[in-house]
């Protein structure tokens, strides 16, 4: 290839990766609106609102280092500072357009790296459009800074699992990639995982030992950072690991993945009302052990490909029962697992997506936009204004002009926190002194 076709390669990922960050920004606010329209304006959805509300309290630095949870959150963190710089009263939409913001930008880099590394066009951008196009995005995460985390474990497990296919990675970009990996651990700790991914890596010469070198120092001062930062957390993360919550996370897996075809579910049923039918009780222990053999099979002899398959199988198997078996299971441990597994399979599917013509993938675009159509439109759990946010203002400014010595509690969507906020701790807490309110929103 000449080096007038090599740029004129790179121009066309480079507008095509805008064009489905654009796409991937609009699908986002879209699932919002499209499950309710208010919550645009009116649901300030858990800690998107309690973060700027910490800043209100506290000031951005105080806050960008206050465990949450028990370990740092930074990314989220970092955008309620920008939300904090707006009215109090458009915290909901200034929130929303960030996050759809987010979500292109990741699609956009998404499809980069999987394009870079030569997948097709059809899987590159099914790959990027994933994390606003997958069933179970809607159930609570679509759309949230809050789970902006999401978005960053997926996109550098892929940095990682696609790399450039050259011997060479330049400085500039081993920078960006570190930056990348430090903001991810710093925001959620699981990304220790990264540290496996790499050694595979650098064993197999995909990545330069220089540039491994570089990116695990990162992961490890950040996973420092994260140990700190829990030892020294007022009210740490409690940790239930038992033998329960491992065969509640390997029963979940099964159940996780039939919501690729919404509606479906593993359960005991009397089949035409007369005949009883039961699942195999070992069933989510056979997918579960099927996903992670698999994995290691791949990871140990395939090649390119076959490698970069079975690093997000095994990724997803990580992100997802850590989460789960340390603390009770919850739909949002498996999202990244889910959007992970179906990367894996759109990588498998793309020698047999370039071979067919464009008619034929319309029609499978249309099929399965058709088994997702009922689930593409938010939850009402995520999409409920749970109190409105401008009512919940007013109410808490009227209260405050009427006793400026008052300390308020203010509740975010969906009537968040719980227990009044007992498991947070200041300043990271829905407490709110009316002198806030006072001195800063009724001036502005």
């Amino acid at each position: 290839m000449s080096q007038r076709d090599a740029l004129a390669v790179g121009g066309h990922t480079r507008l095509a990766a805008v064009l489905v960050g654009v796409v991937a920004g609009a699908i986002s606010l879209l699932r919002l609106w499209w499950g309710n329209p208010e919550s645009l304006t009116q649901v300030v959805w858990a800690e998107d609102g309690v973060f700027p509300l910490c800043i209100e309290k506290a000031g951005f630095l105080t806050c960008l280092v206050d465990p949450f949870a028990g370990y740092l959150l930074v990314l989220p963190r970092l955008l309620a500072g920008v939300v904090a710089l707006v009215p109090v009263e458009q915290w909901a939409l200034a929130t929303n357009l960030l996050a759809a913001l987010m979500a292109g930008v990741v699609g956009a880099l998404v499809f980069a790296v999987v394009r870079r590394f030569g997948l097709g066009w059809v899987a590159s951008v099914v790959i990027g459009l994933l994390p606003v196009v997958v069933p179970v995005v809607g159930f609570e995460a679509i759309n949230a800074l809050g789970s902006s985390y999401m978005l960053l474990l997926y996109l550098s497990t892929l940095v990682l699992a696609f790399p450039l296919r050259s011997h060479v990675v330049s400085w500039p970009m081993t920078i960006a990639v570190a930056v990348l990996l430090l903001l991810t651990t710093l925001t959620i700790p699981t990304a220790g995982v990264f540290l496996a991914l790499i050694v595979v890596q650098v064993v197999r010469r995909a990545v330069p030992w220089r540039a491994g070198a570089v990116w695990a120092g990162v992961i490890l001062l950040g996973l420092v950072a994260q140990l700190l930062t829990a030892l020294g957390a007022e009210k740490p993360r409690a940790i239930n690991a038992s033998g329960d919550s491992f065969r509640e996370w390997v029963d979940s897996v099964p159940e996780t993945i039939l919501t690729f075809w919404p509606g479906l579910r593993l359960e005991s049923y009397d089949f035409f009302g007369v005949f009883p039918v039961s699942p195999l009780p070992i069933t989510g222990a056979i997918v579960a052990l099927a996903i992670l053999i698999g994995g290691l099979v791949l990871v140990v002899r395939g090649g390119d490909g076959m490698v970069a398959i079975g690093l997000l199988l095994l990724t997803g198997v990580v992100v997802g029962a850590v989460p789960t078996i340390i603390g009770g299971s919850n739909n949002r441990y498996f999202v990244v697992p889910l959007l992970l597994w179906a990367a894996a399979a759109m990588v498998a599917l793309d020698p047999l997506a370039r071979r067919s013509r464009p008619w034929m993938v319309a029609i499978v675009v249309v099929i399965v936009g058709a088994v997702w159509w009922s689930a593409l439109p938010a939850s009402w759990f995520r999409t409920m204004p749970a109190p409105p946010w401008q009512d919940e203002v007013l109410r808490v400014e009227n209260a405050c002009m009427a006793d400026p010595a008052l300390q308020e509690r203010i509740i975010f969507s969906p009537y968040w926190p719980p227990d009044w906020g007992d498991a947070l701790s200041e300043p990271t807490h829905p407490n709110l002194p009316c002198t806030v309110v006072v001195g800063k929103w009724l001036d502005d």
